[in-house]
């Protein structure tokens, strides 16, 4: 089964379980925590010894755990990019795409971010991106890429 697939079911079990009054940082951290355990899990059966003995892990998805969404919005100013940018390159993450717009004065931006490489963990980053939204005045989300996927999905 797909990552974005069971991400997708445990949310849904979740939702269905809380109904829709729960906030949505609530559902993320425990999917996020029923998604790692069922991880472990699979992985450990899923792993196999290659030629040279090394282990190797099977079917092991597309990736997207490891990237993650950032939605920046609020009243166009300058620095906005920049104090994103920098966070994420304090923290080593790559920039994988980037789009912003300004619409009669409001800014929008997204951000998809390599964090395979990231020297913090996710909820550590996306503090320092939400304390960076707060100095410079504009709203910043951040949720990893299959989890927001699979949370859109419902």
């Amino acid at each position: 089964m797909a990552n974005e697939d069971l991400i997708y079911r445990i949310t849904r079990a979740v939702y269905d379980r809380l109904g829709s009054t729960v906030d949505d940082t609530t559902v993320e951290q425990l999917v996020t925590d029923i998604y790692n355990q069922v991880r472990t899990t699979t992985s450990l059966r899923s792993s196999s010894l290659t030629m040279d003995g090394s282990a190797a892990q099977l079917g092991t998805g597309e990736g997207s755990s490891e990237r993650m969404v950032i939605s920046v919005f609020g009243l166009d100013h300058p620095g906005i990019v920049a104090g994103v940018s920098q966070i994420l390159a304090e923290a080593s993450c790559s920039i994988i795409d980037i789009n912003q717009t300004v619409v009669q004065g409001k800014f929008a931006m997204v951000i998809i971010a390599d964090t395979s490489r990231a020297r913090e963990s996710t909820a550590e980053l996306k503090d320092r991106l939400r304390l960076e939204g707060e100095k410079l005045g504009v709203r910043i989300y951040a949720q990893r890429e299959d989890l927001f996927n699979a949370m859109h999905r419902i």
